[in-house]
């Protein structure tokens, strides 16, 4: 057994490629001829300590977390308790009262069978008492009623209060969540990061994400300029493919991204098995993301760099003023966006 370098979980080597509880990529290093370089190596166990710091900040946090909602969950049982006993109290009240006038009503029944023989003002003084008792009790009862009522509302009050507290702490929970999320790098199992195409999608800086798609892609397929041709959109690793579509398809709502724009190259008549469509279907593609305008193709300079642009007008990093490089690109990538399952 092998433990995570981050949260110390044991596993299996070889038989799992992240970890079970923090996530973190576990899969081994592929065998390099003379051995890992030792700045690699240096950079990984900073990237290990700061990932292993950044898990023991977020447990120390759910922990804390849990420990408020476990206190509040123990003043939710208490006032639980105290609404049980106040139900109860005015339950044996409600009982004790039925009672003394279930006794009034026998003892007015008895001395009025009692004294029918007697003279109208013993009756009358009888009924006096009897109406005073009646009036008492009823005030009696309206008083315990009002107390209840009292109670009932400073509970109610309460346990909205705590209600208000268990959201908080929610709210905290969620926020501690996305911040953890934030800070984690996003890094393919080949070693490229995306973190800072990431960083610019979410924060809307669209013109700027484009190139730094280009650059990732330039560097994923092993290039440091030029153009991307078939073969090398053919030989794209599928991952990095994903992970470079689902940032732009997250960030954009939907509006932009490799599977976006292979849905409307479908939806235009193409095929995505790597054929040229030919010029109709291809022109009304470009047309519909944006690309063709007044029977035109526009350049990279003129791209509508927002989240106004039309429907998958984004990344146009293919794009540039040698289409014949573009057609063949474009269409190698929707076929190699079908085989990842874009």
């Amino acid at each position: 057994m092998a433990k995570c370098p981050v949260c110390e979980t044991e596993y299996t080597p070889n038989e799992v490629e992240t970890c079970s509880v923090c996530g973190y990529d576990l899969t081994p290093y592929p065998p390099v001829i003379d051995g890992i370089p030792s700045g690699f190596l240096e950079k990984e166990k900073k990237r290990i300590a700061a990932a292993k710091g950044v898990w023991q900040l977020s447990q120390s946090q759910v922990e804390s977390a849990q420990l408020m909602v476990s206190k509040v969950q123990s003043q939710l049982d208490e006032t639980t308790r105290k609404i049980d006993g106040f139900t109860t109290t005015q339950s044996r009240l409600e009982s004790q009262i039925e009672a003394i006038a279930s006794q009034l009503q026998s003892q007015s029944q008895a001395i009025a069978s009692q004294l029918q023989s007697q003279n109208e003002a013993i009756a009358s003084q009888l009924k006096s008492q009897n109406e005073a008792i009646a009036s008492q009790l009823k005030s009696q009862r309206k008083a315990i009623a009002s107390q209840l009522k009292s109670q009932r509302k400073a509970i109610a009050s309460q346990l909205q209060s705590q209600s208000s507290q268990i959201e908080a702490i929610a709210s905290q929970l969620k926020s501690i969540t996305e911040a953890v999320a934030d800070i984690t790098p996003i890094v393919s199992s080949s070693g490229f990061d995306y973190s800072e195409l990431d960083r610019l999608l979410k924060s809307g800086e669209w013109k700027a994400a484009d190139e730094e798609t280009t650059k990732m892609m330039w560097r994923v397929a092993g290039k440091t300029g030029g153009y991307l041709y078939n073969d090398d959109i053919k030989n794209f690793p599928g991952e990095d493919l994903r992970i470079i579509d689902g940032l732009w398809v997250k960030h954009s709502r939907g509006r932009f991204g490799f599977s976006v724009q292979k849905q409307i190259y479908i939806n235009c008549g193409g095929l995505p098995d790597g054929s040229y469509p030919g010029d109709t279907i291809w022109e009304r593609y470009c047309g519909e993301v944006g690309w063709r305008v007044n029977g035109s193709y526009i350049s990279w300079s003129d791209c509508t760099f927002s989240a106004a642009a039309p429907l998958g007008h984004l990344p146009g990093m293919a794009m540039d003023e040698y289409w014949g490089v573009f057609l063949e690109s474009g269409v190698a990538l929707f076929c190699r966006a079908q085989t990842c399952k874009l």
